[in-house]
């Protein structure tokens, strides 16, 4: 069991970004961006290899500007550590910790944030996460809610308590509103992690479904994290996109690696910007009272069959958000909804094929069967928690239709009105 005896201000920084000339005091920077890099598990072996494509990017950024790393891998000897990362082969490595912990603890990843913040100040912040994740589904037991993001050695941190994290940062004048989450992860652009996220970031961006191991073309990213409104997450998706649709321009070792990828893959992605995400709740809860023959009552859910889903676990689940409120309202009314939802989602780009390790039985590694999904529903790119009357759903560990009333959006749908409890 790890443990750690966390010391912030403890010791003296042992190296600043970048010191004035004539004091030890850090600049302040336009902005800072820091990845977090939870990868004390079975990811670990890509930190290097994305530290370097970060080290490729980097030159594309302009002068005033940080790139900071903070690094959690499975290495034996080797503590957690946080580096800004320049051209040189080395990382410039500003902090490292004394003990090793869990990076999945909200709290201490509140307080890695700081220290970075400390290291290197900036008048604005965006943050990488950088990981595994699992959107919404969050699993229950005896000792703690695990599943979210960022597991370390079979801990997970919610993003309940991620957002409690960074409002705690912000409340504290620690840290601003982040100019963006980009979430370099699986299933995190799901509405409830939207709307969890809403005052502690401009824009969350990422993927609703699996994406490969490998992640974000970072030698290609890392301009575009330092961009502002839609060049930021235009270039984010449009990049992160066109590099795996594009198989004939990977190079002969990631053809190898992703050979499935010729068949049309991508990754598909997604921007919810906050400002709207409250309009798109109020909306969606009018509009679900709205559904053509009414929303069904418990223990009937709607039909959602075709619809694309997002993620299998055992039960399909995480249904496109956009599909499923086309699929319930008549025309007029989904005209009228679609409106607010372009402005909370302004930007997405849609695959039919991503990466999975599930196909619709499950367990089918990169063999989901994908071609029963309907082509002809409007896709978003943003998943929706829909309950149902399910084993997965209802009862064990799992239980998603109790542990998801956690999130804000599921308590403004109030699902109870339906019959759920």
């Amino acid at each position: 069991m790890k443990q750690i005896l966390f010391f912030i201000c403890c010791a003296v920084l042992m190296t600043a970004c970048k010191k004035d000339e004539n004091n030890d005091t850090p600049t302040v920077a336009q902005r800072t961006v820091m990845v977090y890099m939870s990868g004390d598990n079975n990811l670990s072996g890509i930190v290097s290899e994305d530290i370097r494509e970060m080290q490729q990017g980097i030159t594309g950024i302009p002068q005033n500007n940080n790139l900071v790393v903070f690094i959690d891998r499975a290495i034996s000897n080797e503590k957690p550590f946080i580096a800004r990362v320049t051209k040189e082969a080395k990382l410039d490595t500003l902090y490292k910790y004394p003990y090793d912990f869990y990076a999945s603890d909200p709290e201490l990843f509140g307080e890695v944030l700081q220290q970075i913040t400390t290291l290197c100040p900036a008048k604005e912040y965006g943050l990488v996460l950088w990981g595994h994740a699992t959107g919404w589904v969050v699993e229950s037991d005896t000792i703690a809610q695990r599943r979210a993001y960022g597991v370390d050695n079979g801990q997970w941190m919610n993003i309940t308590q991620m957002a409690r994290a960074l409002e705690g940062l912000k409340d504290q004048s620690v840290l601003p509103k982040l100019s963006f989450i980009f979430a370099d992860c699986c299933n995190m652009m799901c509405v409830e992690n939207g709307y969890e996220l809403r005052n502690v970031t401009d824009y969350l961006i990422g993927a609703p479904s699996e994406i490969p191991g490998y992640g974000a073309p970072y030698q290609l990213v890392v301009p575009y994290l330092f961009k502002n409104g839609s060049d930021l997450y235009k270039g984010i998706i449009d990049t992160y996109y066109d590099y795996y649709a594009d198989y004939s321009h990977l190079t002969s070792s990631e053809k190898a690696r992703w050979d499935y990828m010729e068949g049309g893959y991508s990754v598909p992605l997604s921007v919810i910007d906050t400002k709207f995400i409250g309009d798109l709740a109020d909306w969606t809860h009018d509009m679900l009272e709205r559904a053509t023959d009414g929303y069904p009552k418990y223990p009937e859910s709607p039909d959602l069959t075709s619809v694309a889903f997002y993620w299998y676990y055992d039960v399909p689940m995480m249904y496109d958000m956009r599909a499923v409120m086309e699929r319930l309202l008549p025309e007029t009314e989904f005209k009228a909804w679609n409106a607010i939802y372009n402005k909370a989602v302004p930007y997405y780009r849609m695959s039919m094929k991503w990466m999975t390790m599930w196909d619709k039985y499950g367990g089918g590694y990169l063999d989901r069967s994908f071609d029963t999904f309907d082509a002809n529903l409007k896709y978003g790119c943003v998943s929706m928690f829909i309950p149902k009357q399910d084993s997965y759903y209802s009862y064990g560990n799992t239980a998603y239709n109790k542990t998801s009333i956690n999130f804000g959006w599921n308590r403004v749908m109030d699902w109870k009105r339906f019959g759920w409890e």
